[in-house]
């Protein structure tokens, strides 16, 4: 039987002891209370809401999760503020020493319990952070400049244009041309 929580989130709980209870632990928790994350993005504003699910998977104690935040950071392209959604997921066989980690199905990414409570706060950040595309740009035409070769030509016409001329056979495939065999 399955015991299911909501609201505010704890930052730490015992693990184990949530396994036992086979319980669901759903919440949020606000992106400023995550300082690693937050000095990525151009303001701290918002929530993550969180999806905790502990119970035993496969002869091992697990937590799967899923973690959502709409978060704002700066375009690479224009360098003004954008908001992107990331969404984390997660699967984690909770196990007790190294020795374990070798005995563990593929669909599991260990989390080595090292003491009696673990930070539920620190897994969200994590996945978030996991989660950030490495550049963020807005999709549509967002520069000056992007606007103006939009509006003169097309720029996503020449981005293509420019990736299949930078093809390995390219130069074979003109030279062919559209000669039946």
């Amino acid at each position: 039987m399955q015991t299911k929580v909501s609201g505010v989130l704890p930052e730490a709980v015992n693990f184990m002891r949530q396994v036992d209870r086979n319980r669901i632990i759903e919440g949020a928790y606000p992106v400023s209370a995550m300082p690693r994350l937050s000095d990525s993005l151009s303001n701290n504003e918002g929530f993550a809401t969180v999806k905790l699910e502990f119970g035993n998977s496969v002869g091992f104690a697990s937590l799967k999760g899923k973690v959502t935040a709409t978060l704002t950071a700066q375009c690479q392209r224009c360098l003004q503020p954008m908001k992107t959604t990331v969404t984390g997921n997660f699967k984690f066989a909770l196990v007790n020493s190294e020795e374990e980690l070798e005995l563990l199905p593929e669909e599991f990414e260990a989390y080595l319990l090292e003491d009696e409570e673990q930070s539920i706060i620190d897994i969200v950040e994590d996945e978030l952070m996991l989660s950030v595309p490495m550049v963020l740009v807005h999709e549509e035409a967002c520069s000056d400049y992007m606007k103006a070769q939009d509006a003169a030509g097309g720029v996503r016409e020449k981005m293509q244009a420019e990736k299949e001329a930078a093809h390995p056979f390219a130069a074979l495939k003109a030279l062919k041309g559209d000669k039946p065999n």
